[in-house]
């Protein structure tokens, strides 16, 4: 009997024994689990996989932070109820119940229900494009619900879509790219915190702020299943990481519906490729940036065909480069107010004529600048130095990048918000002193010559204020998620080496402009709705082998009391079409003209 009891002791002994062990071998794994992912990226890759699986998960938002216009207005889109199905085995509901949902999302119930029975993971209704979720309205997203069709839910998207208000170019948009994220995410990616498949800012603010706009990561909502794959419980739940002080909204200078206004303007007066940008005149702020061809950031060209924002990119400037050699030529001496230039149609050097057949007879630097007279501006340049033309552009803000740097919060440094701005040139090299027709053909914005539509803008506005060039701010602010400020930046001037050019001279060009709509080239802009002033330009191109014109307009308004400077430059016009830039600038100001007697109206 005593043997009998001894064994089953020994027994119970050694079940207890391997139940310890079991228990503790489980106790470890759940350890290991939770306390490896930050070492082991392989281990933060399980464990995500194990919660994963007893979930379906669809994302709603991205989690990223915010940009809004000037106005709290957003840039990329609000949210909005869309419809959402998540996987059922079995039927759905009653034939009636699909009528009634395919009627109020517009679509033939056999197809509603094709896509429904199709699917093996959450996903959203698209739009007939494919390229976003659609949108209901609030009827629509009622009658969604009351269909009760079983796993269709309305759910709340959040967009990214940096088309909404046009600002594309100036936004940016989101793409896979492991390459870059490995880059800018190296010690997180280790972790495996950040899968490699995560779409991140690849143009524009959402390039340049990615790692102030990432966020705490996206918002969800899931549903709970069984092993088997059957739904548990009768709800879907939200989750999302807890963000603290984040997302982040970062306020722009852009004037949202004005860029909405401005962009349907440039497709209207069949601006194929070209740019417009409008600064505020008294701050340099950056109201709107208008880029053609235009580009879905949803549904991006294999080759990013249209991403190019050619409102920063340099191209020869023609004639309106004529007012860096007039304010060179007058702040250098070399040029009398009231001196007189003979325009006899050529210039008798270079292959240099004038685009006036016959010439313009006598003319002052007013005169000349108004008619936009390239005989008479050959001989201003020829006057002065390579040195001192060089130095008259950089005081007005052409060859150097402009655009007001953004504070890195914390960190240090600086952040360029718009990568994409180029610096343009006046001399491709060290300029040759036996090279005759160097300061000639440069004087009328050819040869080596390259500016931005943003330099002319602000050039202009430099002018305006008397020869103080801005530095346009394109990021006002950044604030947290609780509505506090973590950084502001106020505008601010882009000085120059060589100083400013003399508030004399600013005030002569700017009566020069306003003779070129009075008598000059841009007499077209006349019956604009405002009293206009501006230079014109064009120069000459070749692409794909036939002779092409880039047409400018830069230039301010109203006269009297500047609120606005604009450029506008439109591409590889064919030689002898009309001068599209012109009439694209009268419209433009037309429009702010407008758009600032509704905003008045609605105050």
């Amino acid at each position: 009997m005593e043997d009998r009891t001894g064994s089953r002791i020994f027994r119970i002994g050694v079940l207890g024994v391997a139940v310890s062990i079991a228990a503790a071998v489980c106790i470890a794994r759940l350890a290991w689990l939770q306390a490896l992912p930050g070492v082991l990226p392989a281990a933060a890759d399980w464990a995500g996989r194990a919660v994963a699986g007893r979930f379906d998960r669809l994302v709603v938002d991205t989690g990223r932070g915010r940009i809004v216009d000037r106005n709290g207005l957003s840039l990329v889109g609000l949210p909005y109820p869309a419809l959402a199905a998540f996987p059922v085995r079995g039927p759905r509901g009653s034939d009636a119940q699909y009528r009634k949902l395919a009627e109020t999302v517009g679509m033939p119930p056999d197809e509603l229900r094709g896509w429904l029975d199709g699917l093996e993971e959450p996903a959203f209704l698209r739009d007939r494009e494919g390229r976003a979720p659609l949108r209901l309205g609030s009827r629509e997203a009622g009658e969604a619900e009351a269909a009760g069709l079983a796993g269709v839910h309305v759910l709340t998207w959040t967009p990214r879509d940096s088309s909404v208000l046009g600002a594309q170019h100036v936004v940016g948009f989101l793409s896979r790219d492991p390459g870059l994220l490995a880059e800018l995410y190296a010690e997180e990616a280790a972790r495996g915190e950040v899968p490699l498949d995560t779409q991140i800012g690849a143009m524009g603010l959402e390039r340049s702020l990615e790692k102030l706009l990432r966020g705490p990561g996206p918002v969800v909502v899931q549903r709970r299943r069984s092993a088997g794959g059957e739904p548990v419980g009768d709800g879907l739940r939200i989750a999302g990481k807890a963000g603290g002080y984040h997302p982040l909204t970062v306020r722009t200078t852009l004037d949202g519906l004005l860029q909405r206004k401005l962009s349907s303007l440039a497709d209207r007066a069949g601006l194929e490729e070209g740019a417009i940008v409008v600064l505020d005149a008294a701050t340099g702020d950056l109201l709107a940036m208008v880029s053609r061809p235009a580009y879905d950031p949803l549904r991006l060209a294999p080759d990013l065909a249209g991403t190019e924002n050619h409102a920063l990119r340099a191209v020869p400037p023609g004639s309106i480069f004529k007012i860096v050699t007039l304010a060179a030529a007058l702040d250098a001496g070399v040029v009398h107010p009231r001196e007189r230039f003979r325009c006899d149609g050529e210039y008798g050097r270079y292959g240099l004529s004038c685009w006036k057949e016959g010439g313009h007879g006598e003319l002052t630097p007013e005169e000349a600048f108004a008619q936009s007279c390239n005989v008479a501006f050959a001989a201003m340049a020829e006057r002065l130095t390579p040195e001192q033309l060089a130095a008259a552009a950089d005081r007005l803000g052409f060859g150097r990048p402009l655009i007001r740097p953004v504070r890195r919060p914390g960190a240090g440094g600086d952040i360029r918000p718009l990568p994409e701005e180029e610096s343009g040139c006046i001399f491709a090299g060290r300029p040759d002193a036996g090279d005759g027709g160097l300061l000639a053909q440069t004087a009328i914005g050819q040869r080596d010559a390259a500016a931005t539509p943003l330099q002319a803008a602000a050039a202009v506005a430099a002018l305006v204020n008397g020869g103080r060039v801005p530095a346009p701010r394109i990021v006002a602010e950044i604030r947290y998620a609780d509505g506090s400020r973590m950084a502001a930046f106020a505008p601010a001037e882009s000085p120059s080496r060589f100083g400013r050019i003399s508030s004399r001279t600013a005030a002569f060009l700017m009566r020069g402009m306003e003779a070129v709509v009075r008598e000059g080239t841009g007499r077209a802009l006349r019956d604009a709705a405002w009293p206009l002033a501006g230079k014109s330009g064009t120069a000459q191109a070749v692409k794909d082998g036939r002779p092409v014109n880039h047409q400018w307009f830069a230039g301010y308004g109203p006269v009297g009391k500047p609120r606005y400077t604009a450029a506008v430059v439109a591409l590889n016009r064919p030689a002898g079409s009309p001068h599209l830039a012109a009439e694209l600038f009268r419209q433009v100001m037309d429009c702010l003209a407008a758009h600032e007697a509704s905003s008045a109206s609605v105050r």
